[in-house]
């Protein structure tokens, strides 16, 4: 079996760490929060680039005199701290062969987010896909390359999954399965990879 991974609020816990640290770290260098979360709002919506994003959030202030690119080393530095150690545990069992990610977004914000996660030992680096339109035509190929196997699509976001759902044409890809995340401990349960997932993540 083979389990394509979504990274952000599945591997990654992006909304209710990464970002609360995010702003942090962005109003002690002196941007408003509610412009910060404002402005957040407008570009998450597209490609967001983390350093686009400061770089414009700073522009904006001529008293701000921190540097951009310290500014998003600080905030990237603490990656490692967010990931969801729970659903890792599963993934070292299940074998970095049989794992891979399917992330949407700006392709050099969502590597360095996986790279500074520490979590890139746990995956191999072409079984990695950063896609900045939908993911299903990526994950239609995994399903060609892994024709003899059953392939297990993991998100957080119910939509994202309908929409692979309406995508894929479920004749021509018998082999795909799509499950939430928050299914995701059960089916481990039934796959008997882990006794438990629980606890914060």
């Amino acid at each position: 079996m083979k389990y394509i991974f979504d990274f952000d609020d599945v591997l990654f816990n992006n909304t209710s760490q990464f970002k609360p640290h995010m702003y942090e770290v962005l109003v002690d260098a002196g941007v408003p929060l509610d412009e910060a979360r404002a402005y957040y709002e407008e570009k998450r919506k597209k490609e967001f680039s983390l350093r686009k994003f400061i770089t414009t959030l700073f522009s904006r202030h001529d008293e701000i005199k921190n540097n951009v690119e310290e500014t998003y080393q600080e905030i990237m530095r603490e990656c490692s701290n967010f990931i969801n150690t729970q659903l890792l545990e599963a993934v070292r069992r299940i074998g970095r062969e049989n794992c891979y990610i399917v992330t949407y977004g700006d392709k050099e914000f969502q590597r360095d987010k996986i790279k500074y996660s520490g979590i890139f030992n746990l995956f191999d680096k072409n079984k990695i896909y950063p896609v900045t339109e939908s993911k299903t035509e990526t994950i239609k190929k995994i399903c060609k390359e892994n024709a003899v196997h059953e392939v297990v699509f993991i998100d957080d976001k119910m939509p994202h999954i309908k929409g692979v759902e309406e995508d894929i044409n479920k004749k021509d890809y018998p082999n795909l399965t799509t499950i939430h995340y928050k299914d995701f401990e059960s089916l481990m349960r039934e796959k008997g990879v882990v006794s438990e997932l629980k606890g914060p993540r």
